[in-house]
């Protein structure tokens, strides 16, 4: 078994590491000052102070580095000894009287461990204290004299009054010397030493010291750590990376120790250089971590132990008086045990809302608490923490109805019987108007098993069964459960649901409530791809909706009907049937009816054109949903606009309308309109050239919609995220987004199931993409053929348009089949111009410069793509301006304009750098180098100094020695042995430095090194 590297990797911190290493810069140019890190425990002030007097050292500063210990609290000046007497005991007499100016028996007054040599005799007097705090700090500047002078001073949480004061006075002293003061503590037990408190309250008031909360690690952080742990492939690792942020909420401390338990336990393993084990659904607490906790908590006394249960049981920021209400304590004995808690860093007290509020200073003092309860003792609090809401609540307890459905779910909830199903009940139905529908169908289906249990048996007088109310029996209850599988996309789950729905309804003859079933039963059909079965239910529903003379519900079938043929390809009946609702909508005047009757408009024209008649029905949509209140229906419409204008690469109409979207869904608390938000907004980003922040968004909808089952909408968000990590050349975790997305999708034949257009057309799209990286065009073309038929059939060109057409031509255009090229550029220029399709009139323009560029035509290719590049940036779609832009390079050095094909490549060059798209960087720069050029340096302008060069504050301080040594052309095992490290340690930094300034050998790190001016640098270090 492999051992984790020791210290970890550290990752995430470069806002402080820079920080430091500024408050470095200016101690070291005389601006001397003082910062204190807080932060919670375990999440690395102390690793970040040791890189700072790392860093120092190399500098030649003098580093005192001290620690506070809770035991010696109460010994004057620890704290200042623990720092300073190594350094001064080095010191002979004569130095250390030098120093102090003879003062050294005030020095040795102040640390006695000197011993008595040195102390002579030192009169007492009311200014003693002041002459030993400026002996002290005479001392200091005397030091920093000879070299600038690091102080750090952990644990501050811990120290005696004596040395805060010494702090205090200290910082007071070195605003012009060449002294930096870095202290940490706990902030959870800042407010626990007054004297702490004070302190900093009064130097940051007079502006001697500035604080810096280090805050835990980002997901990102924690995904680059853990592939900088064992070298772990980022895909593979991608779902455990947040099963293991969600867990330890990013402290480094509890991820150590969770990997460190996970390798222990042989769940986590390494194989011929691979580690393996990522597929882990749950991570349980780690010993050392579970021990630490109980040791403090076991410290608690009874009525705080109490508190702590029941604030577990309670789950999150719970409020001062519901934990009052649970507990049955006294006011006192409550105030008592919650300050213990506090005290012992159990609990942290916050106030919202006016309200005081408490939760646990991390998830796993909770998760510890909970498990050690023990099923049937957490049955029995959440049965005690149940009753005591809802007498607490009264006559409101309705409106808490899932606080006190997730309590008596987890009691016996079949001995709370009828009450139990009522809230549960509630809670459900109130979770699925928020679309919270994995909540809801827990709380429902709870309910219904309760009811359906209760049902076995009538009551002894003839009446319901207990738990169920008169007039509402459970099949109704079914259909709200039906609702919620169908939001997640467990679409057979949901159609067993509506069956019994619907028996129940056709039992009681009552053809409305048969009609909205069937619609039902046609939307799961349609969802999952099965649309002739969509259409029969759809048509049962007319016939039952025309039995009941409800109008309305006859516009609502009518219409999903009319998305159903849509789909289908049948544009002509799907267009009659949306007329129809639209023409009874207008008869009712019902604006809900017509809202929804306008959106089905918009979607039918998206797909059908024209575009401006889809962005018409679509603002009618808005404003009818505004108007009437459905908020469902404006989110979806802006949604679908959104979609329209990404399609016809309107890029303002895009932003406008995503930012609509997310402030709907955010409204409505819905997680899962959220994530079909954030597809748009992916391909948005990506067009605009912000890569990373659609990576991020992508992984993140990625995670949340495979959660929410989001069958339909997981495939594309797979493609659009693999394609921009197929641009960055990440190839492995492309493939493997869009071999799952092939997969998902249905296009490999395997699921038994009609291809859905919306998921299966890019899906081949993805697939065309990977096989033109990999240099197989002829497969490309054939696949992408695929993908156009089955577009064809559907009637939704505008996929075709979007993506798949461009990359069918590219793939002909390489395999200098012209012929085909120039029939898809007819097809695509013909569509494009029907529909409205800015981007896909560029692509064609595109196709003929690169046809005619590809047949040494450049005369006419030049000016082409000189226009097309033109095009492209107006979208904008930035990536592929860039990518035209190096092809008008090429053109326009076969016409002898060297400085033009210069231009274009160096725009091309700053593109690409910015992006992270290494494999096109590496091309433009080969083609640079064609024309007797240079290349600049990789890096992103992001990353540059005033120069232009990347600034060497990118590089930790080792980072940047490394960099040095490589530019004075020494090996791994030279830099090992001059800096004190292992070769395989020098290996893993330059790995990190060519990903941190984009160089791809130790060549180019050299030139930028030399170019930079770092060498330099390095000769005026420590300089006096």
């Amino acid at each position: 078994m492999s051992p984790l590297p020791s210290p970890f990797p550290l990752v995430g911190r470069e806002s402080e590491l820079a920080l430091l290493s500024a408050a470095l810069d200016r101690a070291g140019a005389g601006e001397g000052g003082t910062l204190l890190l807080q932060g919670e425990g375990g999440i690395g002030k102390t690793r970040l102070v040791r890189v700072a007097a790392d860093d120092a050292a190399r500098r030649n500063w003098s580093v005192a580095f001290g620690r506070a210990y809770p035991v010696e609290s109460g010994v004057p000046y620890a704290l200042f000894a623990d720092a300073f007497l190594p350094i001064l005991r080095e010191l002979d007499t004569g130095q250390l009287t030098l120093l102090t100016r003879g003062h050294d028996a005030e020095l040795a007054a102040l640390f006695p461990a000197l011993g008595t040599a040195r102390a002579g005799a030192v009169a007492d007097g009311t200014d003693l204290k002041a002459r030993l705090l400026w002996t002290f700090a005479q001392l200091a500047r005397r030091l920093a004299a000879k070299r600038p002078l690091l102080v750090v001073l952990e644990n501050l949480q811990w120290a005696d009054a004596s040395s805060l004061e010494l702090l205090h006075f200290l910082a007071r002293q070195i605003a012009g010397e060449r002294v930096l003061v870095v202290g940490t503590y706990n902030s959870a037990e800042r407010d626990l030493n007054p004297v702490l408190r004070g302190t900093e309250q009064s130097l940051v008031a007079i502006g001697a010291a500035r604080t810096h909360e280090v805050g835990p690690l980002s997901h990102d952080a924690t995904v680059e750590l853990l592939h900088r742990v064992g070298g772990a492939d980022r895909a593979a690792t991608r779902e455990f990376a947040a099963l293991l942020y969600g867990w330890t909420r990013g402290n480094p401390f509890f991820v150590e120790e969770t990997l460190k338990a996970l390798v222990a336990a042989g769940r986590l393993v390494e194989r011929d250089g691979r580690w393996e084990g990522w597929t882990l659904e749950r991570l349980d607490l780690p010993r050392s971590i579970r021990e630490a906790l109980l040791a403090r908590l076991g410290r608690l006394g009874a009525e705080a132990r109490l508190v702590a249960n029941l604030a577990a049981v309670l789950g999150s920021r719970v409020r001062h008086d519901i934990l009052g209400a649970v507990s049955g304590l006294a006011d006192e004995e409550l105030l008592a045990a919650i300050d213990e808690l506090r005290r012992q860093r159990v609990l942290v007290e916050s106030v919202e809302g006016g309200e005081v509020r408490y939760d646990f200073e991390h998830p796993m003092v909770r998760e510890t608490l909970y498990a050690e309860l023990g099923l049937a003792r957490a049955r029995k609090l959440h049965a005690v923490v149940a009753e005591a809401l809802e007498r607490r609540y009264g006559a409101d307890a309705a409106v808490h109805a899932d606080e006190l459905a997730f309590h008596f779910a987890r009691a016996d909830a079949r001995a709370a019987g009828p009450k139990a199903v009522r809230y549960l009940r509630a809670a459900g139905r109130e979770a699925l108007a928020k679309y919270a529908n994995r909540e809801a169908a827990s709380y429902l289906e709870t309910a219904l098993e309760l009811l359906d249990g209760a049902a076995d048996a009538e009551a002894p007088n003839g009446t319901a069964p207990a738990g169920e109310s008169p007039g509402e029996p459970p099949d109704v209850l079914a259909e709200d459960l039906a609702r919620a599988r169908q939001r997640l996309g467990e679409y057979d789950a949901a159609m067993a649901l509506w069956r019994r729905a619907r028996g129940a309804a056709e039992r009681s003859g009552d053809p409305a409530r048969v009609a909205r079933i069937e619609r039902r039963m046609g939307l799961a059909s349609y969802w999952s791809g099965h649309y002739t079965d969509a259409l029969a239910h759809y048509e049962a529903g007319l016939a039952d909706a025309a039995a009941s003379g409800d109008e309305g519900l006859l516009a609502q079938l009518r219409l999903a009907k009319g998305n159903c043929l849509l789909a289908l390809g049948q544009h002509a009946a799907a267009e009659h049937d949306v007329r129809d609702a639209l023409a009874i909508a207008e008869r009712l005047g019902d604006e809900a009816l017509l809202a929804r009757t306008h959106r089905a408009l918009l979607l039918l024209h998206t797909w059908t054109g024209p575009a401006d008649l889809a962005r018409e029905h679509g603002e009618r949509a808005v404003a009818l949903a505004a108007a009437s209140g459905q908020r469902f229906v404006g989110w979806s419409a802006h949604w679908a606009l959104a979609m329209l204008e990404g399609l016809t690469s309107n890029a303002p109409a895009i932003a406008r309308h995503i930012a609509e979207s997310e402030r709907l869904a955010d409204e409505l608390r819905s997680p899962l309109l959220r994530v079909w938000t954030a597809e748009v907004a992916v391909e948005y980003k990506a067009g605009i050239g912000e890569w990373d922040e659609a990576i991020a968004l992508g992984e993140g909808s990625i995670a949340t919609a495979r959660a929410l089952s989001q069958r339909t909408l997981l495939p594309r968000l797979l493609v659009w995220t693999g394609l921009i990590h197929l641009a960055r050349n990440d190839t492995e975790r492309a493939h493997a987004h869009l071999e799952e997305a092939w997969r998902l999708a249905g296009a490999d034949g395997g699921g038994g199931r009609p291809l859905d257009v919306h998921t299966v057309v890019p899906a081949h799209t993805g697939m065309v993409a990977w096989h033109i990286a990999r240099g197989e065009h002829r497969r490309a073309i054939e696949i992408g053929r695929a993908g156009l038929e089955i577009a064809d059939r559907s009637g939704y060109v505008v996929w075709a348009i979007y993506r798949l057409l461009p990359l069918v031509i590219e793939a002909a255009l390489w395999s200098e089949d012209f012929d085909v090229a120039r029939e898809l550029e007819a097809r695509l220029r013909s569509d494009s111009a029907r529909l409205g399709h800015a981007l896909g009139l560029a692509w064609a323009d595109t196709c003929l410069a690169l046809i005619a560029m590809l047949q040494r035509n450049f005369e006419e290719a030049g000016p082409r793509l000189e226009s097309a590049v033109a095009a492209l940036d107006r979208v904008p779609f930035v990536f592929d301006a860039a990518r035209l832009r190096c092809r008008l390079a090429y053109a326009l050095a076969n016409l002898g304009d060297r400085e033009g094909a210069m231009r274009e490549l160096r725009q091309a060059h700053d593109v690409f750098a910015r992006l992270g798209a290494r494999r096109e960087l590496d091309k433009t720069r080969s083609q640079m180098r064609g024309l007797g050029a240079r290349p600049p340096v990789r890096a992103a302008p992001a990353a540059a100094g005033g120069n232009g060069l990347p600034a060497a504050g990118a590089l930790t301080g080792r980072e940047l020695d490394i960099a040095r040594l490589v530019a004075r052309r020494k090996s791994n095992k030279e830099i090992g042995v001059e800096l004190g490290i292992s070769s395989r340690t020098v290996s893993t930094h330059l790995s990190n430095i060519f990903g941190k300034l984009g160089v791809g050998s130790r060549g180019e790190l050299a030139d930028l090194a030399r170019d930079a001016g770092w060498l330099a640098a390095r000769q005026g270090d420590g300089a006096e």
